[in-house]
């Protein structure tokens, strides 16, 4: 065996190590963040053109499948669906003329429930021609005991009167 083939062959088992051993409480840090730029950087094109067509529910129901399913279990994807939509920063954006930016994010898993995290999320938004601002959005997240690496609750909190500002058209 070449030493160039040992080194691939070692290189590769330190990579599949690596990734074997990544800290659920990383996976989920990563899936929360993911679903957080999703509903926090807007307005969303596709999402729009869905939105306003009222024709198109399938659409709407496959565009959530597709960009929210792989981070949910069913039931928790369903009521984050029937709580937010799914678009609500989205749609209020949108009808408002903002523009949002997802910018970090924070978490705290809590010390007697490790399925249970909180997050604040910074959220820049600006209308066209005036200067972005900020704001946290606080929220919790409950994943499955189940399904690892799965929501099975996601609730906003707190959003510093985002929703607010955003409905104001």
């Amino acid at each position: 065996m070449k030493m160039t083939d040992l080194l691939k062959i070692t290189i590769c088992m330190a990579l599949v190590l690596l990734a074997g051993c990544s800290k659920p409480e990383e996976t989920n840090k990563e899936t929360i963040k993911k679903v957080l730029e999703q509903e926090l950087t807007a307005p969303d094109k596709e999402l729009t053109e869905i939105t306003q067509d009222p024709e198109k529910n399938e659409k709407l129901d496959q565009y959530l499948e597709k960009n929210y399913g792989p981070y949910f279990t069913e039931a928790g994807l369903q009521n984050f669906i029937a709580a937010y939509g799914g678009t609500q920063y989205h749609s209020y954006a949108d009808h408002s003329g903002y523009k949002l930016s997802f910018k970090d994010v924070t978490f705290e898993q809590d010390e007697s429930d490790s399925n249970l995290y909180t997050f604040a999320a910074r959220v820049g938004y600006m209308k066209s021609g005036e200067e972005e601002k900020t704001a946290n959005v606080e929220g919790k997240v409950i994943f499955s005991a189940e399904e690892k690496g799965q929501i099975e609750a996601f609730q906003y909190g707190n959003d510093d009167g985002l929703s607010d500002i955003l409905r104001k058209q």
